[in-house]
């Protein structure tokens, strides 16, 4: 075999691992945005379990509110903020989804409403994120954040 049957084969071979690569992170990148979509679909429907199921034992985050880290995934006081008349209504626009190795960093603009317990609604556009690993087979959110846009922000409405 001469040098350019060599350098042939090389390019062949770099060329196929390439596209096998690429094949691979778009179907990870595939599998977290539709755990993403899953999971806020189960928020919105108010099923704890089946939002909660998403979360791993040590996620961590900023909430709605805007107040301190909560750590881990409480269970007992979602469901009673939605005994109490917590509801999301939300919709995911612009998901955007980087694989990293097991890890995995989504961003998403959720429009729509969330009303309080009390019956106060609010109205508007709020920034998502999260990172999630996969563990066993399954994305779970380690991390998030949400947080509502500012009014006149790009992006917002």
């Amino acid at each position: 075999m001469n040098t350019v049957q060599r350098a042939i084969r090389s390019l062949a071979v770099v060329t196929c691992g390439l596209i096998i690569y690429t094949q691979t992170a778009q179907a990870q990148e595939a599998e977290v945005r539709t755990a993403m979509l899953a999971s806020l679909a189960a928020w919105n429907e108010g099923n704890v379990a089946g939002f909660g199921a998403f979360f791993g034992t040590e996620t961590r985050g900023f909430n709605l509110d805007g107040g301190m880290l909560i750590r881990g995934f409480n269970a007992a006081a979602l469901e009673a903020a939605l005994n109490a008349g917590f509801a999301i209504n939300v919709e995911p626009r612009e998901i955007d989804v980087k694989v990293y190795g097991n890890a995995a960093v989504g961003v998403a603009y959720l429009d729509g409403s969330i009303t309080l317990p009390g019956g106060m609604v609010r109205e508007g556009t709020w920034r998502y994120s999260e990172t999630r690993v996969n563990d066993g087979g399954s994305w779970q959110v380690v991390q998030y954040h949400i947080s509502l846009m500012t009014v006149g922000a790009p992006g917002g409405r």
